[in-house]
Formats: structure tokens, C-alpha cells, sequence
């Protein structure tokens, strides 16, 4: 999208602001997506040591007689520019700076200290923007007894709490990064607070997100049993919903395939008892207290039943079944039933963006959330597509004058 394209580009809700995004891989560059699709300017700051972000290189990728991308790299990177600069050169750091002239927020990933030691930290750069969102983004802080430490999710993940519930289970490798999608979220939080406090108050903010932290704060219902101890030690119940309630669990179907089974509330488990002719499973005294828990002497008896009923259909004949009847058992899908699922294509879930860079178009996961504005426009839009390494180059040394942005 050129000067002109954005100058006529329909207004958004961060129309007109313009990020410098120095950050790389995945956090960071998830979260100025999702700044950008919201209408940011977003300028992808990119090391040419490294030939620009390492998600770059990272397989499989996207081929053509025009060139190669990485699928991982396009999927994070759409509606943003790229211009490579040398942040350990003078004439780079110089640039970057003036580059800050006409920013509004600028987030960064380098291990706490690098950034100022580079003289691109939040002190020096609102001496040229006082008003200036500054957000540093690491695995653990800008201080405390971790903050040396490279951010990665898997280590993140393991000291949240979420991988081991008690001393004896053995911990399993998470299928999703969820240290880096926390941290991301908070990272588009803190941005978006600190630029409403900006047009409200003209402060700027200096933003320290930890993945960890981030990720620390989806835990309260992990550690209800933990703050129950803290305050009497002789505590021993618990609230159950990751594998020991049989109603809330994973049961295979006849074709060896899953689903997920969430009979929590007493009128869907009693709806289900008598479609499948076992009212006698029925409990007349359950009460709201037994939601989220094992059930207890009736939990192996339900655990017995769930799994020799499930297995007597294939999987997606018990999800028309019991969709049909409200009652909320769902698939289990592979990314790529995902993608061609019903549900999915109703609600956007993926679309087409178009890369220049390789002369077609290439899938992209869609928008967290629909917002329409009162003018009836969207909120969300895709101006341009995941861009070419240094693609801005030329345009960003005209389009950064020596003055200040709005």
C-alpha cells in the first residue's frame, strides 16, 4: 500500500497511528498484527544480520517463480511495511530515531538492558517523544531474579502452574504457545490503555509485559486449591475440570475419532441419560455444588457409561445427534477439518491476503472478534499482505521528515 493508498484508506479505529515494531518471531509480531489490522500503521523494523525476522527462514514455505515465503512468517506479518536497519550501527540507531519522530508507539523483544544500552530505550527515545507508548516485551520482566533469561514459551509454560497439578503427574508438552499468545494479548492491552490515556491525558507510557506474568494471570481457577491451602492448611477440596469430572472429558467414538463431552450443568447430563435410555444415571440431589467436581462415587459409573456409549457411533453422527438436541458435545478436530468446517467458514475464521512477494494468494487465520462501527463500517480490514524484506526502505527515508507526528 502506498502514501497515497493509506491516505485514502477507509478510516479505522487506530487509523493515523504509526508503530515501529522492532520485535520478532511470534509474540511480538501477533500482537502488531493485530494493532495493524485495527488500522495501525505498522513499520516491521528488521535486522539485516539475519536477513530480517528468523520466522523468515522457518519451514514449510509458500514457492513460486517469484520467490519463497515461510508460512509461519506470512501468517503473523500481514498489513504491516518493512524497512531493514542495523541497530548496531550509528548511522542505524540515527535513523531509527528519526523514524521515532513520527511514531506513536514503539514495542520491542530484546532482553531486558539491550535496548538501552543501544540508546533506544524508553528514557532516551521520549526525550524526542514525550509522549511517546514505549512497550518492552520479554519471557520475564524487565527486573526481577529471570529477567537475563531468553523468553521462551515452553520454559514460560512450565513455571505458570498450567503444566503439572500435583507433585506426581507427569507434565505433557502443550500443543499451543501459550506464553507467547498470553504475553501478545497483553502487549495489544497495554498498548491500546496507554494510547486512550494519551488522547485523554497526553502522557505517555512506558509498558513491561512478561510472558510469564501474562500468562500467570489466566490461572485463578488453577489455583483455587493453592490460595484454599494457603488459608487452611487441612484443605482438600478442589475444583475439577481437567480430566477427573468424566462429564467434562474426551471420549473416543466408534471410528477412532474424539469428542469432547461438557454435561457440567445437571439438565444437559440428564437430557443426555435419557436420549441414551440410562436414566437410572440420573442423580435427583445433585446440586450446583457438584458441577465442578469428580462426582464422587457415581464419577466411575458415568466415566463406564460415557465411554462404551460413545464408542457404539462414529464421531459425527453423535455431533448431529446431540447438536440437534442442543446438548453440547463437540468434534475434535485436526488443523485441517478446521479449516474446511462449517462453523468456521460462517464465521471467518480463515481468509485469502494477497503476497506480492510470491504473485498469489495465501491463507491467513482471521480476526479475534467482529466490531462494527456506528458508521456501519468494520473495524477490522486487511490492506496489504505479509511484506518483502526491506520493501520500505526507500519510501520510510522520504516519509520520516525531521518533525513530529500528530
Amino acid at each position: 500500500m502506498t502514501q497515497r493508498d493509506r491516505a485514502h484508506a477507509p478510516l479505522q479505529p487506530l487509523s493515523g497511528i504509526r508503530i515501529l515494531d522492532l520485535t520478532r518471531l511470534l509474540p511480538g509480531p501477533w500482537a502488531t498484527m493485530l494493532l495493524g489490522d485495527l488500522g495501525a500503521d505498522v513499520i516491521k523494523v528488521e535486522n539485516p544480520a539475519t536477513a530480517g525476522d528468523p520466522s523468515r527462514h522457518a519451514r514449510p514455505r509458500y514457492e513460486s517463480a517469484r520467490g519463497s515465503e515461510s508460512v509461519y512468517f506470512c501468517s503473523v506479518n500481514r498489513n504491516k511495511r518493512s524497512v531493514v536497519i542495523d541497530l548496531k550501527d550509528e548511522a542505524g540507531i540515527a535513523l531509527l530515531r528519526r523514524l521515532v519522530r513520527e511514531a506513536h508507539v514503539v514495542v520491542e523483544s530484546a532482553r531486558p538492558g539491550v535496548a538501552d544500552r543501544l540508546g533506544i530505550g524508553y528514557d532516551e527515545l521520549r526525550k524526542i517523544r514525550p509522549d511517546l507508548v514505549y512497550c518492552a516485551l520479554s519471557g520475564y520482566g524487565q527486573g526481577g531474579p529471570l529477567s537475563h533469561l531468553a523468553g521462551h514459551d515452553l520454559n514460560i509454560a512450565g513455571m505458570s502452574g498450567l503444566l503439572q497439578a500435583e507433585p506426581g503427574q507427569r507434565p505433557a508438552m502443550p500443543r499451543v504457545l501459550m506464553g507467547d499468545y498470553a504475553g501478545a494479548m497483553m502487549v495489544v492491552v497495554g498498548i491500546l490503555t496507554a494510547l486512550l490515556d494519551r488522547e485523554r491525558h497526553g502522557r505517555g507510557a512506558n509498558i513491561d509485559v512478561a510472558m510469564l506474568d501474562a500468562l500467570v494471570s489466566w490461572t485463578p481457577m488453577q489455583m483455587t486449591s493453592a490460595f484454599a491451602k494457603r488459608v487452611d492448611p487441612a484443605q482438600t477440596s478442589a475444583l475439577e475440570g481437567w480430566g477427573g469430572n468424566p462429564r467434562y472429558a474426551i471420549y473416543e467414538t466408534r471410528d477412532g475419532k474424539y469428542v469432547t463431552v461438557s454435561l457440567l450443568e445437571k439438565k444437559y447430563w440428564d437430557a443426555f441419560c435419557e436420549l441414551t435410555g440410562r436414566s437410572d444415571l440420573v442423580n435427583p440431589d445433585e446440586t450446583e455444588a457438584d458441577r465442578l467436581t469428580g462426582h464422587g462415587g457415581r464419577g466411575p459409573a458415568y466415566r463406564e457409561f460415557l465411554e462404551a456409549t460413545f464408542r457404539r457411533k462414529d464421531r459425527d453422527a453423535w455431533i448431529q445427534e446431540l447438536h440437534a438436541r442442543g446438548i453440547p458435545v463437540c468434534p475434535v478436530l485436526t488443523p485441517d477439518e478446521l479449516a474446511e468446517s462449517a462453523n468456521a467458514k460462517a464465521r471467518g475464521h480463515f481468509f485469502d491476503v494477497s503476497a506480492d512477494s510470491l504473485g498469489y494468494a495465501v491463507p491467513q487465520v482471521g480476526f479475534p472478534f467482529r466490531m462494527t462501527l456506528s458508521d456501519g463500517s468494520d473495524a477490522f480490514a486487511v490492506r496489504s499482505g505479509p511484506p518483502s524484506l526491506g520493501e520500505a526502505n526507500g519510501e520510510l527515508a522520504v516519509d520520516a521528515p525531521d518533525r513530529r507526528g500528530a
